[in-house]
């Protein structure tokens, strides 16, 4: 089967985009590979695309947009030897993990994985552990305050090391919808 990801493309001031884009470019060796975004489900194989895509789909409709801030750089360790720089939101931070959780009921129920907690980020670089720290404190010290929306969410599929987008969805705005 198909590996596939739901991801959450930020709108973000054009400033703030490129700063961010730049930051990746010299730190993260998967930024050529897709802009920044938010990973809401992880790498999932074991579901047939067009039930995925219903299911993603049907949870955009209920759903509404995300706005956000995020002011902090956040080193999160992978083992001794990798570590990421996370792009953390605080406001916001509940409405994403929220669309992450709901995308993860019904088909997707199987592949969640409760034992990594789930942490709404964009991911800005990689390295060693203490090579992350201190590009966090860099990031930090001086305060960030990138605010942005999340109101679209794109399902993409990996083939052959590249990613291609299967659909997007936009976030709807009807009765009864989760924040």
């Amino acid at each position: 089967m198909t590996t596939l990801y739901t991801l959450a493309y930020p709108r973000l001031h054009p400033e703030d985009g490129h700063r961010i884009e730049a930051f990746r470019r010299a730190h993260d060796p998967h930024a050529a590979l897709l802009p920044a975004h938010f990973t809401l489900v992880f790498g999932c194989d074991s579901i047939v695309t067009e039930t995925y895509l219903r299911h993603v789909e049907a949870v955009c409709r209920q759903a509404r947009p995300l706005d956000f801030v995020c002011r902090y750089a956040m080193p999160a360790a992978d083992g001794p030897a990798r570590a990421y720089v996370y792009l953390v939101p605080d406001q916001g931070f509940s409405g994403l993990s929220r669309l992450h959780d709901t995308l993860y009921r019904g088909p997707l129920a199987g592949a969640l994985r409760l034992d990594l907690p789930y942490i709404p980020h964009i991911t800005l670089g990689t390295a060693d552990p203490a090579t992350a720290k201190l590009a966090s404190d860099r990031l930090n010290t001086p305060g960030i305050e990138i605010p942005g929306r999340v109101d679209t969410v794109t399902v993409a599929a990996m083939d052959g090391g590249e990613l291609r987008h299967l659909a997007e969805f936009p976030l709807g705005a009807s009765p009864g919808t989760m924040a």
